[in-house]
């Protein structure tokens, strides 16, 4: 399944620019001269495809994180599988809150964002199937903005250093994208320990 994701990936890649399909993963290599697209168009898809998957709900790596909150419910999401674990409710407002993070970061702003506060990690809580979707909302109202402004990026953009950090708005996107995998993974295991 994961193979079949990763190739209809390369070959949406491809389309994207040129119109001309391509197929297999020579669009990620950059071997097709017609398919070629620049860097922070190519990450803008690459994170996409990380929220949202394909039309079975899969990205290169696995289960997409929007497809896999799909049937979370409220009281679901609340949950602790285990002491000292993270709620997916948790998951998804750290993953919103580093979302905006990023976005202000790559537009140049000094962000004071301590790691472990609240903001990083709110306290688990009970919820309302309200309060639910809104942390859903958010999580995709952070997305939707940082692929946008990902889109959007210059070379220049993509180079220029971090403020107040030791590494530019490309290291920080790529590292943006990892960590979004890395919590679409660790709800999937959640979910397996809720069912």
């Amino acid at each position: 399944m994961i193979l079949r994701g990763s190739l209809r990936f390369a070959a949406k890649l491809a389309s994207l620019e040129s119109g001309v399909p391509c197929r297999g993963p020579s669009r990620l290599t950059l071997e097709n001269e017609n398919c070629k697209m620049n860097e922070s168009k190519r990450m803008a898809e690459l994170y996409h495809s990380v929220y949202e998957g394909d039309e079975h709900g899969e990205a290169w790596h696995g289960p997409a994180l929007k497809p896999l909150l799909k049937d979370v419910n409220a009281k679901q999401a609340s949950q602790n599988p285990e002491l000292g674990t993270h709620s997916i409710l948790q998951l998804v407002l750290h993953v919103a809150y580093w979302e905006e993070v990023t976005l202000q970061r790559l537009n140049g702003k000094r962000v004071d964002a301590p790691l472990n506060s609240l903001d990083d990690w709110p306290k688990n809580r009970k919820l309302s199937a309200a309060e639910w979707q809104a942390a859903l909302a958010r999580l995709e109202k952070s997305h939707t903005a940082l692929r946008k402004a990902i889109e959007s990026c210059s070379e220049e953009t993509l180079g220029r250093k971090v403020p107040d950090r030791n590494y530019d708005n490309y290291v920080l996107l790529h590292g943006t994208i990892d960590h979004c995998i890395y919590h679409a993974a660790q709800i999937a295991l959640v979910k397996k320990t809720l069912s």
